[in-house]
């Protein structure tokens, strides 16, 4: 995955540090959005854009555990690594358990920042786009969606549904298509991906 095709979001209510981010990530090709509260980042929250969210947890108003409670409620997977300058282990263990896959102490060496952004895009890239594709599925896709990674044949999924053998056949080819499924096994493994997450 180059540099070019990775995003970055960063909350923080301190200028200094997210002119410092900023810069930091810009400099090694990425796409950066800043934000200086968490609210104004959930008024502009857009699921399908890939990328890592980096935020200080002391914040005013909504800090980052609060950010991420907000952020689990609407099933917004995208990954999210916490900065902070007071941390302690409740706090670090509530985050995690939120969805946190990071927790670093101010003040941090920005490469150590920029390698675990850069491993948890990666990780979660696939995650996130094969969501983001299954939320482009009508409710009648998903069902024969289902129908098929369990096994189920044409006919059987017909009659499970109360709809016509070609309706099956035409839904079946536009679950293939919207998912980029060239196989079963490609609908399998995109199946456990979105149970992992929810839809």
């Amino acid at each position: 995955m180059s540099n070019d095709s990775l995003q970055v979001f960063i909350v923080d209510d301190e200028q200094e540090i997210r002119d410092s981010l900023s810069k930091f990530f810009t400099f090694h090709g990425f796409k950066v959005s800043v934000y200086a509260d968490a609210k104004s980042y959930l008024e502009e929250l857009n699921q399908e854009e890939v990328g890592c969210l980096v935020s200080d947890i002391d914040m005013d108003q909504m800090n980052g555990i609060e950010l991420q409670a907000q952020l689990r409620k609407l099933k917004c997977i995208r990954p999210t690594i916490f900065i902070t300058g007071h941390a302690n282990v409740d706090v670090a263990v509530k985050a995690m358990k939120l969805g946190a896959v990071d927790f670093i102490e101010k003040p941090f060496d920005p490469d150590i920042l920029l390698a675990k952004v850069m491993t948890t895009i990666e990780l979660f890239a696939e995650k996130i786009a094969t969501l983001n594709r299954f939320r482009l599925l009508t409710k009648k896709e998903a069902e024969v969606f289902y129908c098929a990674v369990r096994g189920d044949k044409n006919r059987r999924i017909a009659d499970q549904l109360f709809i016509s053998l070609p309706t099956v056949e035409a839904h079946r080819s536009r679950v293939m298509k919207k998912m980029q499924a060239k196989s079963i096994a490609e609908l399998v493994r995109a199946s456990v991906l979105i149970d992992q997450f929810g839809s």
